[in-house]
């Protein structure tokens, strides 16, 4: 096999809007840690992959096809063969339509989408022989955020006893003498230490600097099946900010997990490089009608208005869509060794499902790849409702919450990409 690397700076030399929470109501200030796009470029034996994660919260579904048109245009791959990840920072800009106060840095975003072609034939050209390590380790950092109010829903409250993938996943390409090449590593815990109106890459960033101090090579993050799973900084009333000191720890020691984790390495066996795509749907609850958006427009709610007039306008060109689409996406190295990337904040427990219905085989589960349509909720989520399931649809202009099948569908339509690998 070979692999090539190559990172870039995409910190905005401007103030601009940020994304993440809807009580911003202006600029950023300035930068508490310069945010990175990186690329890996794999190939083998025909077969290829190009593998990119940036420090921004996620991509919309056009901006992710529009990038992948692009970046497939000047490599020559195929748009399937593109995968596009993100580390969820919440301290990045504002760069596609969202239910939330502020405006779209389009100049920025278009800045963005060029230094992903760069970067792209940067790792392509990086190309050179490499073989893959796997190691598996754990975290105790972060926390279910979802409590049972005993009452039959749930609050936004930390529980322990809650469901939590804490593997830490990591893949090490190492050259041919052994040298480390890069590091891709993959956790699903929310990148919400932050708030306020400085810039950065929260925990994933400060990993990823102690990851290279380590090995002396870049170091790469994605995001995991972390909707429901927040940082466990708390205060006596709950859920709290970190201090840019108390992230950079977080980072130092998951690092010191990270490394620890590689005394119970092991050697991948490449066989192919294999990138199955598709794009299945995921259906709507009932759709909003004019009367209930008019009710919404002459309220006071201004985030409330902002999905109601979106909705209103498309309204007004034709019916709304029953059904959302959503990119999965299964890299296989072997068939006993894949990575599954999924659009959207997939809940903790669909990751979990996936790894179980793939076992024996090892399985990295990946969200807020290619397209953040939404809140992707577990099936035993719904019966409590709560923040994920009901409550944060009209942020990603979504019409309305998905139906209860959305996991049975996920884990069917990863199967079934996983059998045309063989």
């Amino acid at each position: 096999m070979k692999a090539g690397f190559a990172q870039i700076d995409i910190t905005p030399d401007r103030p601009v809007w940020m994304v993440g929470y809807s009580s911003r109501d202006h600029q950023s200030e300035g930068v508490y840690q310069e945010l990175r796009a990186g690329a890996i470029a794999l190939s083998h034996k025909g077969g290829a992959a190009l593998l990119l994660t940036a420090d921004v919260i996620g991509y919309s579904l056009a901006f992710s096809a529009g990038a992948k048109a692009m970046i497939a245009d000047a490599t020559g791959l195929l748009p399937d063969q593109i995968i596009l990840t993100a580390t969820h920072t919440h301290c990045a800009p504002f760069f596609y339509e969202w239910g939330m106060m502020g405006e779209v840095e389009r100049e920025w975003a278009a800045e963005f989408q060029s230094k992903l072609v760069e970067v792209s034939l940067r790792a392509m050209k990086d190309l050179a022989p490499a073989g893959v390590q796997f190691t598996r380790g754990t975290s105790a950092f972060g926390v279910n955020r979802r409590t049972p109010d005993g009452k039959g829903g749930v609050l936004f409250k930390a529980n322990p006893a809650g469901p939590m993938d804490r593997d830490l996943d990591t893949l090490w390409f190492r050259a041919p003498d052994g040298e480390i090449r890069g590091t891709f590593t993959v956790y699903g815990c929310h990148s919400t230490c932050r708030g306020e109106y400085l810039l950065g890459g929260d925990y994933p960033g400060f990993l990823c600097r102690g990851m290279t101090k380590h090995t002396d090579a870049p170091a790469f993050f994605a995001m995991g099946c972390g909707g429901n799973i927040r940082p466990d900084f708390m205060s006596e009333k709950g859920f709290r900010a970190a201090e840019v000191e108390e992230i950079q720890e977080v980072g130092e020691r998951m690092t010191r997990e990270v490394i620890d984790s590689l005394q119970n390495r092991r050697d991948i066996e490449i066989r192919t490089i294999d990138v199955a795509t598709a794009f299945h749907e995921l259906h709507y609850k009932k759709l909003p009608g004019k009367r209930r958006l008019k009710e919404i427009i002459n309220g006071e709610n201004e985030l409330n208005k902002i999905w109601a007039n979106h909705f209103w306008e498309r309204l007004q060109n034709g019916p709304l869509p029953k059904s959302c689409p959503q990119e999965i996406q299964v890299l296989s190295l072997n068939p006993d060794f894949r990575l599954i990337f999924m659009g959207g904040e997939i809940l903790t427990e669909i990751g979990l499902h996936l790894k179980e219905a793939f076992a024996p085989a090892t399985t990295i589960t990946v969200g807020y790849s290619n397209g953040l349509i939404a809140y992707v909720p577990g099936r035993e989520t719904y019966d409590l409702g709560g923040y994920e399931v009901e409550g944060s649809y009209p942020y990603f202009l979504r019409p309305a919450p998905f139906k209860k099948d959305v996991e049975d569908r996920i884990v069917s339509t990863a199967l079934a990409l996983a059998g045309r690998q063989g």
